[in-house]
């Protein structure tokens, strides 16, 4: 708390030399200022549902717009998180990686396609839903708000979310088509990358449709020291590599003016990719465990039929109606070979090697309806809104284990199949109705308070070699939020929120019976387990101006009944039924585990942002975060590893209507001790996850325009110095990043 107090003085230091007009006698009855537009200003619509200057709301919120996405390049939407704050990123290669926010991951974090949620209920817990579902030249923006948002959005919103806002078509001038084509490639894995979409309109009606193929090899990390892992050699990264497609399209038809009806349709396909891996003994350890994890086949389906109008009702001014519906199917395969050790003294080492395969596909149909309401004359702004889904699992699992004991004598060798699943089919139904209301009180002051109900009930069904009765949970929540803004001056508002953030019990949580997907353990299922809650209390501040901007925010949010993956004593053990200790006998699983209800975690953090920009087109900015994230009830840590700092700082040169930018930047991680129990074997790396710094590079220019065809060029290199490392939560699990890599795409516009 000492240092959250000290960096709460820094946080609003800003203000005591902040420019102010003296108070005038009819202060109170003067109506607002307005800051002139900022450079930096933008909007979201994530945040409160409705569009919103992000410098009017209190919520912390970071959009990264469609140019700063182009220019990028980047092949995830997870992976433009790197350098935003309070933000951070798990897994490796352009498919795999998947936000953190907050020190939040995998299900904690809610992920979204224009305000629908994309979390499958049949991930494992850490993992949640990958990025690469979504591709970004679909996206107009990607709205990340750090915080709780389960009043708008419903479960898993405890760390924040993410939200991939999809691209209108735009035309030039009169022409009533209009499209592109783009060429990438990267030498991080030799991928190379074709995008194209073609747009038109006729009458009421503008069509879209469009599509992109990528491929690449397994990526290569230099050699290096890095914590007590000293690579002599540049090491591929094994299961990085990628081959896939998506494709999209729309038909809008617009009646009258304010009135949108739209059906999106989105497809996406890939082949074989990975967890990503380095064997140990490329970096000179012995692996008790050898974990391979695998995806060969992934397909997503969605279709969404939206209507937005202006209505001006009693009951409404506007109004978002969202049918959708979606397809995930995806093969799992894991690879494990355990050392059992000798069985006797003197003996090798005998080991199990087991391989499975795991189908699962999740059908998923939705339905979100939210109106807007203003009243008494402007001082309330009313949102609210009623969502239900349903998810049906289907799934399958076989497995094969090889059991080899060695002795001096010669080995016996048994192999043992299994093809029961280690989950029962099931069924996951949700439902939820909330309000909203953003108040303003006097000029100065407004303050927005929220509510929600949300009801899930899960229901297993029959599976072979499963008995499925009593297997029916029901989970029924309350949750609320409450902020206030403050006007300082036309440039500075002081912000506080609270808002309690809740996650249901998925069916892997309460369901999964069997060796874990990790490998070493053994997973009993929990039909006892109940929601996990948050609360999270922001204070800070926004200061905006024309040609600069600042945020300054400190955060705890705190999980109470936080379901995590506890560990059974041999006494627990002895005390299940004889079939299940005879299953965890023949995994030869060195642990067993469950989800359970136990863990209260703290997370305190402090987030600074800043920019500003001279008339000349220099851009200078950067920002700052702090996290530290504790377990308050028992000395296990919390889930899964994050930076304690992160500092990001850019120079930019982008002269105003000109033709070319070009951009530096760096970034450092703080070392950061790993989350490990009390008695889990060191990583490889160590106990003390190490610092790292990485520098970057990149430029881009319109080359020219013929027969109304724009060219555009983007360059970049990423880590300059050619710098082993690996993100926090890739480090314990060793999977480096890419060495020296540099990315080039070439796009026309028509």
């Amino acid at each position: 708390m000492r240092r959250l107090a000290i960096a709460l003085v820094l946080l609003f230091s800003p203000i005591l030399f902040a420019q102010q007009s003296p108070p005038q006698a009819d202060e109170a009855n003067a109506q607002p200022e307005q800051p002139m537009a900022s450079f930096f200003a933008e909007t979201t619509v994530t945040a409160t549902g409705s569009e919103r200057n992000v410098f009017d709301i209190a919520t912390p919120v970071t959009v990264i717009r469609e140019k700063k996405i182009r220019q990028k390049a980047a092949e995830n939407p997870a992976d433009l998180l790197r350098e935003q704050p309070g933000v951070d990123i798990n897994g490796v290669g352009p498919n795999q990686i998947r936000p953190i926010i907050r020190g939040q991951r995998g299900l904690r974090v809610l992920f979204l396609e224009d305000g629908l949620r994309l979390n499958n209920p049949r991930r494992q817990t850490d993992f949640g839903e990958i990025g690469g579902l979504v591709d970004l030249h679909t996206v107009a923006s990607i709205e990340v708000v750090r915080g709780p948002a389960s009043v708008l959005y419903g479960s898993d919103a405890i760390g924040g979310v993410m939200n991939a806002v999809s691209r209108d078509p735009q035309f030039r001038g009169g022409s009533n088509v209009a499209g592109y084509i783009e060429g990438r490639h990267s030498s991080a894995g030799d991928l190379s990358g074709l995008s194209a979409e073609i747009d038109a309109r006729a009458g009421l009606f503008t069509f879209q449709v469009g599509g992109t193929r990528r491929q690449s090899e397994n990526y290569s990390a230099p050699s290096g020291r890095v914590g007590a892992i000293d690579l002599g050699d540049n090491v591929h990264v094994l299961d990085t590599g990628l081959d896939d497609t998506s494709a999209w399209g729309s038909i809008t038809f617009v009646p009258s003016a304010g009135q949108t009806l739209r059906l999106r349709l989105s497809r996406y396909r890939a082949g074989e990719t990975g967890f990503g891996y380095v064997p140990g003994e490329d970096y000179g350890t012995v692996e008790s465990t050898k974990v391979r994890i695998l995806y060969p086949k992934q397909s997503f389906d969605r279709a969404a039929l939206s209507y937005s109008g202006a209505l001006q009702r009693p009951w409404a001014d506007s109004t978002n109606v969202q049918l959708y519906y979606q397809s995930n199917a995806r093969q799992l395969a894991n690879d494990i070979d355990i050392d059992i050790g000798p069985v006797a003294p003197g003996f090798p080492h005998s080991s199990v090697a087991a391989k499975t395969l795991n189908f699962s596909d999740v059908d998923t149909l939705g339905f979100r309806a939210d109106a807007v309401k203003v009243l008494g004359n402007g001082r309330h702004i009313v949102t609210y809104g009623i969502e239900a889904s349903r998810d049906d699992s289907y799934n399958t699992d076989f497995s094969t284990t090889t059991t080899t004991i060695r002795t001096p004598h010669g080995n016996a060798v048994s192999v043992g199949t299994d093809g029961i699943a280690n989950a029962p089919n099931a069924s996951n139904t949700a439902y939820g109705a909330f309000a909203q209301d953003e108040i303003s009180i006097g000029h100065k002051l407004s303050v927005t308070s929220g509510v929600r109900f949300n009801s899930v009930d899960t229901t297993a069904k029959e599976t072979p070699g499963w008995n499925v009765s009593g297997l029916e949970f029901s989970d029924r929540t309350f949750v609320g939020a409450l902020s206030a803004k403050y006007q300082i001056n036309p440039n500075i508002n002081m912000l506080a929120s609270w808002g309690r953030g809740f996650r249901a019990p998925n069916i892997i949580e309460r369901l999964f019976n069997g060796p874990t997907p990790e490998g070493s353990g053994f997973q009993i299922l929990n039909p006892a387990l109940d929601s996990e809650t948050s609360d999270n209390f922001d204070l800070g501040m926004k200061y905006s101006r024309a040609n600069a901007f600042m945020e300054a925010v400190a955060f705890r949010n705190e999980i109470h009944g936080g379901i995590i993956q506890s560990y059974l004593s041999p006494t627990e053990i002895a005390q299940l039924d004889p079939d299940t200790r005879a299953a965890i006998t023949a995994s030869h699983a060195q642990f067993v585990v469950q989800q359970r209800n136990t863990a209260r975690l703290r997370y305190d953090g402090v987030e600074l942002a800043l920019g500003w920009r001279t008339s000349r087109g220099i851009v200078l900015g950067g920002n700052y975060t702090w996290i530290d994230g504790v377990r308050i009830d028992a000395a296990n840590p919390p889930t899964g590893d994050s930076y304690s700092n992160k500092a990001f700082a850019y120079a930019r040169y982008e002269p105003e209507h000109g033709r070319f930018w070009v951009e530096y930047h760096v970034r450092r991680n703080g070392k950061v001790g790993a989350n490990l129990d009390p008695d889990a074997p060191v990583p490889a790396i160590g106990r003390t996850l190490p610092s790292f710094t990485v520098h970057g590079a990149g430029a881009g220019a319109r080359l020219f325009q013929i027969h109304g065809m724009a060219n555009e060029v983007t360059v970049w290199v990423e880590n300059l110095t050619n710098t082993l490392y690996a993100e926090f939560s890739n480090a314990t699990f060793f999977r480096p990043e890419p060495g020296r890599t540099a990315r080039v795409s070439y796009r026309v516009t028509f």
